[in-house]
């Protein structure tokens, strides 16, 4: 018989709010919202993705090129590139999660005051 079957939480949770506990044990609330679909903020992630693919894909290209018609030398430099270039694809995240989503995440000491009761 399995016990993790009988177990229930110790407290009532509700659906509607974002219950979120770190590693280190800190209890975190997230308020931030999702982009809506095609508004500028969501346009904003799109761009930076599609400037970072177009960018490796262009640069593996050239590779592979390269490659081909037995310039190794570029070749190599054009694959350096093509690493040198990847954390590009992850501009957009980075700048969405710093700008919108990191300051609705707040770290509790305690209970806040309009946490539902018990």
């Amino acid at each position: 018989m399995d016990h993790r079957e009988d177990r229930k939480p110790p407290f009532p949770i509700d659906p509607a709010r974002l219950y979120d506990i770190g590693r280190d044990g800190v209890p975190r609330t997230d308020t931030g919202t999702e982009p809506e679909w095609l508004g500028p903020r969501h346009r904003r992630i799109i761009a930076w993705m599609a400037l970072g693919v177009v960018t490796e894909g262009t640069l593996a290209s050239l590779t592979v090129i390269f490659f081909a018609f037995g310039l190794r030398l570029l070749a190599a430099c054009f694959a350096l590139a093509t690493l040198a270039a990847s954390p590009l694809l992850l501009v957009g995240p980075v700048q969405d999660w710093w700008r919108h989503r990191r300051p609705h995440r707040r770290r509790h000491r305690s209970r806040p005051p309009d946490f539902p009761g018990v």
